[in-house]
Protein backbone atom coordinates (compact mmCIF):
# COMPACT_ATOMS: atom_id res chain seq x y z
CA UNK A 1 0.00 0.00 0.00
CA UNK A 2 0.98 3.13 -0.93
CA UNK A 3 2.22 5.81 1.71
CA UNK A 4 0.81 9.41 1.05
CA UNK A 5 2.25 12.06 2.71
CA UNK A 6 -0.21 13.85 5.39
CA UNK A 7 -0.93 17.26 4.52
CA UNK A 8 -2.93 19.42 7.17
CA UNK A 9 -5.77 21.69 6.55
CA UNK A 10 -4.65 24.86 7.68
CA UNK A 11 -2.70 23.52 10.07
CA UNK A 12 -4.24 21.06 13.15
CA UNK A 13 -7.52 22.81 12.55
CA UNK A 14 -9.37 20.47 14.78
CA UNK A 15 -7.65 21.09 17.81
CA UNK A 16 -6.52 24.83 17.06
CA UNK A 17 -8.30 27.73 15.55
CA UNK A 18 -7.21 26.96 11.67
CA UNK A 19 -4.40 28.76 10.01
CA UNK A 20 -3.42 30.38 13.41
CA UNK A 21 0.38 29.19 14.58
CA UNK A 22 -0.88 27.28 17.54
CA UNK A 23 -2.61 25.05 15.07
CA UNK A 24 0.49 25.08 12.83
CA UNK A 25 2.45 24.38 15.74
CA UNK A 26 0.26 21.82 16.74
CA UNK A 27 0.64 20.07 13.38
CA UNK A 28 4.44 20.59 13.18
CA UNK A 29 4.76 18.65 16.53
CA UNK A 30 2.17 15.78 15.40
CA UNK A 31 5.04 14.95 12.65
CA UNK A 32 2.71 16.11 9.85
CA UNK A 33 4.51 15.74 6.18
CA UNK A 34 3.36 19.32 4.80
CA UNK A 35 0.64 21.76 5.92
CA UNK A 36 -1.85 22.92 3.53
CA UNK A 37 -2.38 27.26 4.28
CA UNK A 38 -4.46 29.71 2.53
CA UNK A 39 -3.04 33.37 1.57
CA UNK A 40 -5.01 36.47 1.96
CA UNK A 41 -3.28 39.79 0.21
CA UNK A 42 -3.81 42.85 2.76
CA UNK A 43 -4.41 46.66 1.82
CA UNK A 44 -0.85 47.22 2.01
CA UNK A 45 0.06 44.34 -0.03
CA UNK A 46 1.17 42.31 3.01
CA UNK A 47 0.60 38.52 2.85
CA UNK A 48 -1.77 36.70 5.35
CA UNK A 49 -1.88 33.24 6.30
CA UNK A 50 -6.21 33.18 6.30
CA UNK A 51 -8.49 30.71 4.35
CA UNK A 52 -11.33 33.71 3.50
CA UNK A 53 -11.51 36.59 2.08
CA UNK A 54 -13.54 38.01 4.61
CA UNK A 55 -12.70 38.40 8.18
CA UNK A 56 -16.17 37.60 9.38
CA UNK A 57 -15.89 33.85 10.27
CA UNK A 58 -12.61 33.51 12.13
CA UNK A 59 -11.98 36.88 13.57
CA UNK A 60 -13.68 39.65 16.21
CA UNK A 61 -13.20 41.82 12.77
CA UNK A 62 -16.17 42.44 9.70
CA UNK A 63 -15.33 42.85 6.21
CA UNK A 64 -12.70 42.07 3.70
CA UNK A 65 -9.02 41.46 4.34
CA UNK A 66 -7.99 43.81 1.26
CA UNK A 67 -9.86 46.11 2.88
CA UNK A 68 -7.46 46.50 5.61
CA UNK A 69 -3.82 46.85 6.55
CA UNK A 70 -1.96 43.91 7.76
CA UNK A 71 -1.68 45.82 10.87
CA UNK A 72 -4.92 46.32 11.25
CA UNK A 73 -5.57 42.45 10.85
CA UNK A 74 -3.13 41.03 13.24
CA UNK A 75 -4.52 43.52 15.69
CA UNK A 76 -8.01 41.25 15.32
CA UNK A 77 -8.47 38.25 17.49
CA UNK A 78 -8.59 35.07 15.71
CA UNK A 79 -8.80 32.39 18.29
CA UNK A 80 -11.84 33.04 20.60
CA UNK A 81 -14.59 31.86 18.32
CA UNK A 82 -12.57 28.54 18.34
CA UNK A 83 -11.99 28.17 22.61
CA UNK A 84 -11.58 30.79 25.19
CA UNK A 85 -8.22 28.87 25.51
CA UNK A 86 -6.94 30.59 22.26
CA UNK A 87 -8.46 33.91 23.26
CA UNK A 88 -5.62 36.65 21.33
CA UNK A 89 -4.61 34.21 18.69
CA UNK A 90 -3.14 36.34 15.33
CA UNK A 91 -3.88 35.79 12.14
CA UNK A 92 -0.24 35.01 10.89
CA UNK A 93 1.83 36.59 8.08
CA UNK A 94 3.25 34.41 5.36
CA UNK A 95 6.60 34.64 6.54
CA UNK A 96 5.58 34.01 10.24
CA UNK A 97 3.60 30.94 9.49
CA UNK A 98 6.52 29.23 7.53
CA UNK A 99 9.05 30.05 10.70
CA UNK A 100 6.31 28.64 13.14
CA UNK A 101 6.19 25.52 10.29
CA UNK A 102 9.58 24.83 10.51
CA UNK A 103 12.61 23.80 7.61
CA UNK A 104 11.58 20.26 8.08
CA UNK A 105 7.60 20.68 7.23
CA UNK A 106 6.90 21.50 3.95
CA UNK A 107 4.08 23.68 2.74
CA UNK A 108 1.23 23.87 0.23
CA UNK A 109 0.10 27.69 -0.01
CA UNK A 110 -3.11 28.55 -1.64
CA UNK A 111 -2.45 31.97 -3.27
CA UNK A 112 -4.02 34.53 -4.19
CA UNK A 113 -4.41 36.30 -8.12
CA UNK A 114 -0.91 37.56 -8.68
CA UNK A 115 0.70 39.39 -11.54
CA UNK A 116 4.62 39.72 -12.02
CA UNK A 117 6.27 43.21 -11.78
CA UNK A 118 3.53 44.55 -8.50
CA UNK A 119 4.09 45.44 -5.13
CA UNK A 120 2.05 42.28 -3.96
CA UNK A 121 4.75 39.70 -6.03
CA UNK A 122 7.68 41.40 -4.12
CA UNK A 123 6.16 41.25 -0.96
CA UNK A 124 4.71 37.11 -1.67
CA UNK A 125 8.47 36.74 -2.46
CA UNK A 126 9.52 38.12 0.47
CA UNK A 127 7.57 36.11 2.58
CA UNK A 128 8.38 33.23 0.75
CA UNK A 129 12.23 33.68 1.55
CA UNK A 130 14.30 31.64 3.13
CA UNK A 131 12.45 28.18 2.54
CA UNK A 132 15.02 24.87 2.75
CA UNK A 133 13.66 23.31 -0.06
CA UNK A 134 11.33 25.46 -2.21
CA UNK A 135 10.78 22.24 -4.72
CA UNK A 136 9.60 20.26 -2.17
CA UNK A 137 6.78 23.08 -1.47
CA UNK A 138 3.58 23.60 -3.60
CA UNK A 139 2.18 26.75 -4.68
CA UNK A 140 -1.05 26.87 -5.98
CA UNK A 141 -2.84 29.06 -7.84
CA UNK A 142 -6.61 28.78 -9.13
CA UNK A 143 -5.87 31.47 -12.25
CA UNK A 144 -3.32 29.57 -14.78
CA UNK A 145 -2.27 33.76 -15.90
CA UNK A 146 -1.51 33.75 -11.87
CA UNK A 147 0.10 30.77 -11.79
CA UNK A 148 2.25 31.07 -15.23
CA UNK A 149 3.41 35.01 -13.51
CA UNK A 150 4.59 33.84 -11.04
CA UNK A 151 6.10 30.66 -11.35
CA UNK A 152 8.37 33.28 -13.48
CA UNK A 153 9.31 34.60 -10.13
CA UNK A 154 9.77 32.33 -8.09
CA UNK A 155 10.85 29.21 -10.54
CA UNK A 156 12.10 27.20 -7.39
CA UNK A 157 9.07 26.43 -6.40
CA UNK A 158 6.49 23.50 -7.73
CA UNK A 159 3.76 24.26 -8.53
CA UNK A 160 0.25 23.03 -9.16
CA UNK A 161 -3.27 24.30 -10.72
CA UNK A 162 -6.71 24.65 -8.46
CA UNK A 163 -9.56 24.31 -10.86
CA UNK A 164 -13.06 24.05 -9.63
CA UNK A 165 -15.20 21.22 -7.85
CA UNK A 166 -17.58 20.52 -10.65
CA UNK A 167 -14.49 20.29 -13.12
CA UNK A 168 -14.00 16.63 -14.49
CA UNK A 169 -10.33 15.18 -13.03
CA UNK A 170 -9.20 14.59 -16.84
CA UNK A 171 -8.75 18.50 -17.17
CA UNK A 172 -6.65 18.85 -14.23
CA UNK A 173 -4.06 16.12 -16.11
CA UNK A 174 -4.34 17.79 -19.12
CA UNK A 175 -4.05 21.40 -18.20
CA UNK A 176 -0.90 20.12 -15.98
CA UNK A 177 0.63 17.84 -18.47
CA UNK A 178 0.62 21.38 -21.08
CA UNK A 179 1.95 23.50 -18.05
CA UNK A 180 4.89 21.24 -17.24
CA UNK A 181 3.59 20.59 -13.70
CA UNK A 182 4.61 17.64 -11.58
CA UNK A 183 1.57 18.21 -9.03
CA UNK A 184 -2.50 18.40 -9.20
CA UNK A 185 -4.95 18.97 -6.55
CA UNK A 186 -8.39 18.06 -7.41
CA UNK A 187 -11.21 17.76 -4.98
CA UNK A 188 -11.93 14.25 -3.54
CA UNK A 189 -14.95 13.73 -5.47
CA UNK A 190 -12.94 14.35 -8.79
CA UNK A 191 -10.48 11.41 -7.99
CA UNK A 192 -10.82 7.63 -9.02
CA UNK A 193 -8.24 4.86 -10.17
CA UNK A 194 -8.47 5.85 -13.73
CA UNK A 195 -7.28 9.60 -12.86
CA UNK A 196 -4.65 8.22 -10.11
CA UNK A 197 -2.97 5.53 -12.68
CA UNK A 198 -3.27 8.06 -15.53
CA UNK A 199 -1.08 11.03 -13.22
CA UNK A 200 1.66 8.42 -12.29
CA UNK A 201 1.95 7.12 -16.15
CA UNK A 202 2.53 10.75 -16.45
CA UNK A 203 4.90 11.42 -13.52
CA UNK A 204 2.46 13.54 -12.07
CA UNK A 205 1.72 13.36 -8.30
CA UNK A 206 -2.01 13.57 -6.73
CA UNK A 207 -3.02 15.49 -3.68
CA UNK A 208 -6.79 15.07 -2.82
CA UNK A 209 -8.43 17.80 -1.37
CA UNK A 210 -9.77 16.90 1.61
CA UNK A 211 -11.13 13.96 3.80
CA UNK A 212 -11.57 14.02 7.46
CA UNK A 213 -13.66 10.71 7.93
CA UNK A 214 -12.07 7.70 7.95
CA UNK A 215 -14.06 5.72 5.49
CA UNK A 216 -13.62 8.66 2.84
CA UNK A 217 -9.34 8.39 4.28
CA UNK A 218 -9.36 4.44 3.47
CA UNK A 219 -11.19 4.98 0.35
CA UNK A 220 -8.31 7.95 -0.82
CA UNK A 221 -5.48 5.55 0.72
CA UNK A 222 -6.96 2.60 -1.95
CA UNK A 223 -6.80 4.48 -4.01
CA UNK A 224 -3.04 5.28 -4.06
CA UNK A 225 -2.92 9.25 -3.64
CA UNK A 226 0.37 10.67 -3.28
CA UNK A 227 -0.96 12.67 -0.38
CA UNK A 228 -4.06 13.43 1.77
CA UNK A 229 -5.29 16.69 3.15
CA UNK A 230 -7.25 16.60 6.33
CA UNK A 231 -8.33 18.54 8.97
CA UNK A 232 -7.74 15.12 11.27
CA UNK A 233 -3.85 14.49 10.03
CA UNK A 234 -4.03 12.33 13.84
CA UNK A 235 -6.90 10.29 12.42
CA UNK A 236 -5.05 9.44 8.94
CA UNK A 237 -1.49 9.12 11.23
CA UNK A 238 -3.39 6.45 12.92
CA UNK A 239 -4.07 4.49 9.90
CA UNK A 240 -0.99 4.39 8.62
CA UNK A 241 0.11 3.31 11.73
CA UNK A 242 -1.97 0.46 11.39
CA UNK A 243 -1.09 -0.08 7.77
CA UNK A 244 2.49 -0.48 8.69
CA UNK A 245 2.26 -2.95 11.90
CA UNK A 246 -0.27 -5.13 9.62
Amino acid sequence: MKIPLIIAHRGASQQAPENTLPALEKARDAGVDMLALEVQRSKDDQPLVLADVSLDRTTNGTGRVARMTAAEVQALDAGSWFGAAFAGAKVPLLGEALQAAGSKVRVMLSLPETRSGTPWVKQLQAGLQGRADPAGDVLVFSDSESLKSFREAAPGFSFSLALGEKVDGWLYLEKADKMGLKVIRPYRAQIDSVLVRQAHAKNIQVYAYFANEEEDLRELLDLRVDGIVTGRPERLRKLLDGMKEA
